[in-house]
């Protein structure tokens, strides 16, 4: 008789422990993010595991804070311009371009930067320097008025930087020298004129053929 309560137990025993409410039990002890949470992991999160800078991405333009408040200060309300389809079938000849190049101007190490705005009907193109003692100074290049293509404002230039070494021709003189540091190019259909900067200033050339 005690053999067979014991048997009886056991049987109670087993069944108690694999009955849904323990399975209930341990689900709650799941912590699961909600779906909106995941999602945004994955998008924001490259394939290599590596989270992406969201400020990397257009229109947002990837500069330093100060060269962002110089630019919101010269040019209140600019934003990235509107491309027309010439602009960007020249632009996949070049690496970088056409609103945005990297590059260094006055050859201090430093990265520089040139970028093409659109201001009311305008379109700029300006240049950030970094000046030795950490500041920058902001040139402008180019303006010009923006086209209108059925009601919508676009520009009709593009940028493209010139490396050290490119062959140019003054446009002042007409003499021919070898860049010694990395230029602007700024360009309407075929043409184009590259800006090099030298004594503080940026001087205009042509790109030798």
């Amino acid at each position: 008789m005690k053999a067979s309560i014991n048997i009886l137990f056991a049987s109670l025993l087993l069944t108690f422990s694999c009955s849904p409410k323990n399975e209930e039990v341990q689900d709650e002890q799941v912590e699961v993010g909600p779906p909106a949470q995941a999602l945004d992991s994955i998008v924001d999160t490259r394939k290599d595991g590596v989270r992406t800078d969201e400020n990397d991405t257009s229109p947002t333009l990837p500069l330093p804070q100060p060269v962002l408040q110089l630019l919101s200060e010269e040019y209140p309300n600019y934003r990235e311009p509107t491309l027309t389809k010439e602009v960007k079938q020249h632009a996949d000849n070049h690496e970088q371009g056409p609103t945005l190049v990297r590059g260094d101007f006055n050859s201090d190490n430093n990265q520089d930067y040139a970028l093409q705005l659109q201001q009311d009907n305008n379109m700029v193109v300006a240049a950030a320097v970094s000046d030795s003692d950490s500041s920058w100074t902001l040139h402008e290049l180019k303006r010009d008025i923006l086209f209108n293509e059925r009601g919508t404002l676009k520009t009709l230039y593009y940028i493209y930087l010139v490396d050290e070494g490119t062959q140019l021709q003054s446009e002042e003189t007409s003499g021919e020298i070898e860049s010694p540091r990395d230029a602007v190019a700024i360009g309407i259909e075929n043409n184009t004129t590259t800006y090099l900067y030298e004594n503080g200033q940026f001087a205009t050339y042509n790109v030798e053929d």
